[in-house]
């Protein structure tokens, strides 16, 4: 399989860049909260608990309990769930979460 790497991707399996948690790391905001409230803008909360993701991220988990368990791994997803992984980034509208 060929991984296509995008700046949303990169962000995702490696947590820098466009998360309000790696910006406040590098003290350039004031605090890492996620526009949705209810946590801190991680990869792992926009992926598996963001409540601005829920139709993003009920499509995701769909295709994962086809044949799996929810959660699963960033690995997992990359290996078993590539496009639907890719699918679910792409669609993150990184820009409009880091506003509030």
């Amino acid at each position: 399989m060929k991984i296509h790497l995008t700046q949303n991707f990169t962000t995702m399996v490696k947590g820098h860049a466009k998360t309000k948690s790696y910006i406040h790391r590098l003290k350039i905001i004031e605090a890492p909260t996620c526009s949705c409230g209810s946590g801190d803008q991680t990869t792992d909360h926009l992926l598996f608990e963001c409540d601005l993701l829920n139709k993003e991220g009920d499509i995701l988990k769909l295709s994962v309990v086809k044949t799996n368990v929810w959660p699963t791994s960033k690995s997992e997803l990359i290996r078993k769930y590539y496009k639907e992984f890719t699918k679910f980034i792409n669609e993150i509208p990184f820009d409009e979460l880091k506003v509030a």
